[in-house]
């Protein structure tokens, strides 16, 4: 339509309307560029806007996590802490589980020793205080106890059948003491130290003041040796018997002489096994007493 203008109208007319067009268009133009730039501005004051508030909320975020962030780290630092302390207290638990095991089982073999040891005792005293036959039980108990003092305090009753009873031993001290009162009645005393004024004097061998003293001393001698068997002081009755009949082996007469010699032998054939059972007994307790305080020591103080 502008060309078929441009026929019918002059050059200027057409220039004139082409540059009020142009001019128009310009206008547009330019009004066009100055709202784009308004709404860049408008955007760039949005976006401005945007990032600070965005901003301002990334600070307050940061500020309200950081209490929070630090109290993470103290929590991962203890955590960190209790893991170490606690493998630390699992390794230590270890090692103490398997000392303690090994203790324990150590203590219970030594308790089971212990107690077998105290049961063959046991055994072997019964059989001795019965007075039968003890050869195996005291085998069994010194193969238990594995103490090589002990075995040499048992060296006597090896050749020892059995043990005489409490009734035999006081039957063969009163036999004893009877020989004992026996021998201090009569015989030949021994002729007291006479001066040379004695030679001119009348006397006899015999004097009764002397023999009354003899037969006192003689029953005293019986009692007190009776005494200790009762008590059960049968090495005090045997050093006893064993003086009285050396002394009276000098004063005495031969029948009366061997009449104590044979009642001695028996009564020191009967109260030796009981004198060595007794001491290997005692000996024994102790050395088992000793050996479980021990055990007992070792086991609190490790």
């Amino acid at each position: 339509m502008d060309y078929l203008r441009s026929l019918f109208f002059a050059p200027e007319e057409a220039f004139s309307r082409e540059r009020v067009r142009n001019e128009l268009a310009r206008e547009s133009l330019s009004r066009a560029k100055l709202q784009r730039r308004s709404e860049e501005e408008a955007h760039a004051a949005e976006m401005e806007r945007l990032d600070d508030g965005v901003r301002g909320k990334r600070e307050s975020f940061a500020a309200a996590a950081k209490p929070l962030l630090e109290e993470f780290d103290d929590v991962s630092l203890a955590q960190h802490y209790y893991q170490e302390v606690s493998n630390i207290v699992a390794s230590h638990l270890h090692v103490v589980t398997q000392l303690a095991e090994r203790d324990f089982s150590e203590f219970g073999y030594v308790s089971k020793k212990l107690i077998s040891v105290g049961l063959n005792l046991e055994a072997l005293k019964s059989r001795m205080t019965s007075g039968a036959p003890f050869r195996e039980e005291l085998n069994t108990a010194l193969k238990d106890a594995e103490s090589s003092d002990l075995s040499i305090v048992a060296a006597p009753l090896r050749h020892v059948q059995s043990v005489p009873s409490a009734a035999s031993v006081r039957a063969t001290a009163f036999e004893l003491a009877r020989a004992m009162e026996e021998a201090g009645k009569d015989g030949p005393l021994q002729e007291p130290v006479r001066g040379w004024l004695d030679l001119f004097k009348f006397g006899t061998s015999i004097s009764p003041t002397m023999l009354e003293a003899r037969q006192v001393e003689a029953r005293r001698a019986a009692k007190q040796f009776l005494g200790h068997v009762e008590r059960g002081e049968h090495h005090k009755a045997l050093g006893l018997a064993e003086e009285v009949c050396l002394k009276a082996s000098r004063g005495a007469g031969a029948a009366d002489a061997a009449l104590l010699e044979q009642a001695f032998e028996a009564f020191r054939d009967t109260v030796l096994p009981t004198i060595a059972s007794d001491i290997f007994l005692r000996y024994a307790r102790a050395s088992l007493d000793a050996s479980r305080f021990a055990c007992v020591e070792k086991m609190l103080k490790e």
